[in-house]
């Protein structure tokens, strides 16, 4: 059973991956167009998995590796693809639910105050909790995609309309030549609502981030989500998480629901477009979301993370040398974890590409059973990945070395929220591994000793690879 990459959607649902529409009414068609993405996105998995189990069964037949781990994998394929297509059916029965409550049933959507003093005087819109530009957008155009068409780099007065603060007004200003666009004035009681420049704001993303939480709205939402990197399986992602967000509902009026993405990029394209209150990031991704969205860094997990070498018990590695001309699969190739081992290969005089190959996990198909097939040599894993294989596959598999010991992962916060709710989940979140129930369980499950406060010098530790980051998410300034 592929645990290290399946996604039991069936469970992950029912226990709060997908926000339920009672809790998203603010942000129903972003709800329902995350929901559509998600019905396309299932479809297209189970299409790939059937693909792969078809592959594996022609591997089984060619007389190459163990045809038994290669049936098992194509049996594995089948299974996850059976998954993903219960969870597309689950997605497209939510979707038609939000689609029903936008036109019919749903709660009312926030309205903003609009004044009109003459014909010629813009109108003022004020920014209500759980408002984003596009949503405000929507309300003038009809149309949340059609946000750029109010958003003017020169007059605005917004570097980045990611970052807007509940309390602030807009003015809507309409042009002779029938263009409109919205511009940033004032907030409540005559304070500037902060507007940093985006080098300004890199240079000094916390304070601009705190700056902009002082004018947030006083008002706390009635529902928190709660995004995970997906570096292990889902099922096994929100049995451990199922732990933090009974610890955090005990103490807080919000409804709080555990999301995670299909894959590393959709991860971090949720956390950069504020789909998530709170994010459970890797380090590099948080240090992006800190510098380009203001992202407020709560805590970070400890012990470091173990980059480790991994190869089957029964082949020995005298040296990296050794993998001169072999494939080396990472179980997260976007990962911090995969880009340390890169420059520990590079070290070693291996290029990518040139000296060795690299391999991610193939579709379904993860790392273990790669290196159990002899389709890789060796891969490079976090000792978290490592603990989440199958118990079969493990038994089978040996640290061969530990290449590094990287930032561990870093809890997010919206600036969006306001600074007393921030404050309030960091106090709860270091006092969490305390918890003799949820915490315990949680420390047992993930192996993370403490959650401390985030040293700047653990963020600048990462900015070497902030770069390398964005291009590899599409994002290269």
């Amino acid at each position: 059973m592929l645990e290290s990459n399946r996604v039991n959607f069936v469970t992950s649902i029912s226990i709060g991956v997908v926000c339920a529409l009672s809790a998203c009414a603010a942000s129903a068609q972003m709800s329902c167009d995350n929901l559509r993405q998600q019905v396309e996105a299932m479809r297209a998995g189970a299409r790939d998995q059937r693909s792969g189990a078809a592959q594996m069964l022609k591997e089984a037949s060619s007389g190459r590796g163990k045809s038994a781990d290669y049936l098992q994998a194509a049996k594995d394929y089948e299974e996850a693809a059976q998954h993903s297509e219960n969870a597309a059916a689950l997605y497209q029965q939510q979707l038609a639910a939000c689609t029903s409550a936008l036109t019919s049933s749903k709660p009312p959507p926030i309205e903003h105050t609009v004044r009109e003093s003459n014909t010629t005087a813009p109108s003022i819109i004020e920014v209500r909790w759980g408002d984003t530009f596009s949503s405000i957008a929507a309300t003038i155009t009809g149309d949340a995609r059609k946000w750029r068409e109010l958003y003017d780099p020169q007059n605005s007065h917004l570097e980045n309309p990611d970052l807007i603060y509940a309390g602030s007004h807009f003015e809507l200003v309409r042009q002779a030549s029938g263009a409109q666009y919205l511009r940033l004035v004032e907030a409540q009681g005559g304070s500037p609502v902060a507007t940093a420049g985006a080098a300004a704001k890199r240079a000094a993303a916390a304070p601009a981030a705190a700056a902009g939480l002082a004018q947030a709205s006083r008002d706390e939402p009635d529902a928190l989500v709660v995004g995970v990197l997906p570096n292990i399986s889902a099922e096994k992602l929100m049995a451990q998480y199922e732990h933090m967000k009974h610890y955090l509902e005990a103490l807080n009026k919000q409804k709080i629901s555990i999301n995670t993405s299909p894959n590393f990029k959709a991860f971090f394209e949720s956390t950069m477009n504020g789909d998530y209150d709170l994010a459970v990031s890797a380090p590099h991704f948080a240090r992006v979301a800190q510098l380009d969205r203001g992202l407020i860094p709560l805590v970070i997990y400890e012990p470091r993370i173990n980059a480790l070498l991994i190869t089957p018990v029964d082949q020995s590695l005298g040296s990296a040398a050794e993998l001169r001309g072999k494939v080396v699969a990472f179980a997260n190739p976007q990962s911090l974890v995969a880009m340390y081992g890169l420059a520990w290969l590079g070290q070693q005089g291996l290029q990518p590409g040139k000296d060795f190959e690299v391999r991610g996990p193939r579709t379904d198909l993860g790392v273990g059973r790669m290196l159990l097939t002899g389709e890789a040599t060796a891969a490079i894993m976090s000792n978290g990945e490592f603990r989440a294989l199958p118990p079969e596959e493990s038994a089978r598999l040996k640290i061969a070395d530990t290449i590094a010991r990287i930032p561990n992962f870093v809890v997010l916060a919206n600036p969006r929220l306001n600074r007393g709710l921030v404050a309030r989940l960091k106090t709860q979140l270091k006092g969490f591994l305390a918890n003799q129930d949820d915490g315990a369980a949680f420390a047992t499950a993930t192996g993370i000793t403490a959650m401390s406060d985030v040293d700047e010098a653990q963020l600048r530790e990462l900015d070497s690879y902030v770069e390398q980051t964005r291009r590899a998410m599409g994002i290269a300034k």
